[in-house]
């Protein structure tokens, strides 16, 4: 670790990781002939973020080109639990038009809403 990840690194990734899910749940939707925006968004979303959050990388493909990585506040890996419940903090953290977002410009450790439910922490690789 050489910090903690810094807010514009962070909306790169995940900008990245939002278009990646959008084109994957198009293709899944159009195959099932379902609707993108419901419940298939919502699993794929899930298990994008909490799966590679959770692996050996720590970090989503957005984060990893950004050279971030996600851990615990104690350095470990993630387990898929925590990294679960990280990705339903952040549908808090976008409540109140995204103010659980701008907690990480007022925590030492740059920590979101949703880090501090986890207890989770971006870092810069």
């Amino acid at each position: 670790m050489t910090g903690y990840g810094r807010m514009a690194p962070r909306a790169v990734a995940l900008f990245i990781d939002l278009v990646l899910i959008g084109f994957v749940t198009s293709i899944i939707s159009g195959l099932l002939g379902t609707d993108s925006h419901g419940v298939v968004a919502s699993v794929i979303s899930w298990l994008y973020f909490a799966v590679q959050e959770s692996s050996g990388w720590m970090a989503t493909l957005g984060k990893r080109a950004m050279g971030l990585a996600v851990q615990g506040v104690d350095g470990r890996q993630l387990s898929f639990t925590q990294a679960s419940i990280r990705w339903v903090g952040r549908w808090v953290s976008g409540l109140a038009l995204g103010c659980g977002y701008l907690l990480a410009l007022f925590t030492d450790k740059r920590q979101t809403l949703h880090d501090l439910i986890a207890g989770t922490v971006v870092v810069q690789r």
